[in-house]
């Protein structure tokens, strides 16, 4: 039964992938998993440009290069300065309106975009969502809820990763997001989905449709890590404000530092000190620092709102 519940999913990504490859294929590259299965896929129907970007000897370009001997694609790979990053980073933000966390991780992404040639950019996103793939999945005690997870990346693509190929004059496919893929993965339990490393149906639906082992099975890092942006990003970053949050009780204060922290990661310290919750937020511009502090507040109303029902 399970094998036929993996079959379906086969056959959903695939047709998911051919039904985009109207045109020549660019794919944003990091050569983990999600991008290396829908180019490995895409290759069979046109042709196939992959890009790969990031800091020299960076984590995502060195598996990105890997990958793509092992998939047989020629690899174009945009080594960036800290400099373009922190540039492009700030042409971003400005264009899209995007947190700062979101510049981290969409900087690889947007970068390229910039530098596909072909008409339509594929990429892998998505695929964390729908199939568990996310480090906090699998934390003890989490609540998680993927159908949520998808929900609200389906609200928020339009926003991000459609507006950015509409800028560079490309057509966005994103495999994993399509209706016929997410009923195919439905079909089966978060618990099954998010297994001991995360994407575990994805990883037999991808060796089941011929991608290499190793890649299938391959732990990926973020963008914003593995391809050194958020480092970068972080070193640039010349202001700050500090909060000093006072809340009823050091458990209410944990709570709202452990319910804000991964939504602010890498742009907001915090800290615990009896019943206070210490944070520093810090910008790489003015304008930057506001909408940060901002975004850190609300996060923290939210938490609050939650633990006072």
């Amino acid at each position: 039964m399970n094998e036929n519940k993996i079959s379906a999913l086969c056959e959903a990504i695939d047709k998911s992938v051919r039904n985009d490859c109207s045109e020549d294929i660019s794919v944003s590259f990091s050569g983990g998993i999600d991008s290396t299965l829908v180019a490995f896929l895409a290759k069979k129907y046109k042709n196939v440009e992959l890009i790969a970007v990031g800091l020299k000897n960076s984590h995502d370009l060195e598996a990105a290069k890997s990958a793509s001997r092992i998939i047989n694609l020629n690899l174009k790979v945009k080594e960036v300065s800290p400099d373009d990053f922190i540039s492009e980073g700030l042409i971003l933000q400005k264009k899209l309106s995007l947190s700062q966390f979101e510049v981290g991780f969409m900087l690889p992404f947007w970068i390229a975009a910039k530098n596909a040639t072909n008409p339509i950019l594929m990429c892998g996103q998505g695929a964390d969502e729908l199939f568990g793939g996310y480090a906090r999945f699998r934390e003890v005690n989490k609540k998680i809820n993927l159908k949520k997870e998808v929900s609200d990346l389906l609200k928020i693509i339009p926003k991000r990763e459609t507006k950015i190929a509409k800028i560079f004059g490309l057509k966005l496919s994103c495999p994993y997001l399509s209706t016929s893929v997410i009923e195919a993965a439905s079909v089966f339990s978060q618990e099954e989905h998010i297994g001991e490393i995360g994407k575990e149906q994805l990883r037999k639906a991808a060796i089941k449709l011929g991608l290499n082992k190793d890649i299938a099975l391959r732990k990926k890092k973020a963008a914003q890590y593995g391809s050194g942006s958020q480092k970068i990003l972080k070193k640039a970053m010349k202001y700050e404000v500090k909060f000093n949050l006072n809340f009823e009780s050091k458990a209410i204060a944990e709570s709202i530092k452990k319910a804000t922290d991964p939504e602010n990661e890498g742009w907001v310290e915090s800290s615990i000190d009896s019943h206070i919750l210490k944070a520093s937020v810090k910008a790489i511009s003015m304008g930057s620092l506001r909408e940060a502090a901002e975004d850190f507040m609300a996060c923290v109303s939210v938490a609050e709102n939650i633990l006072k029902k």
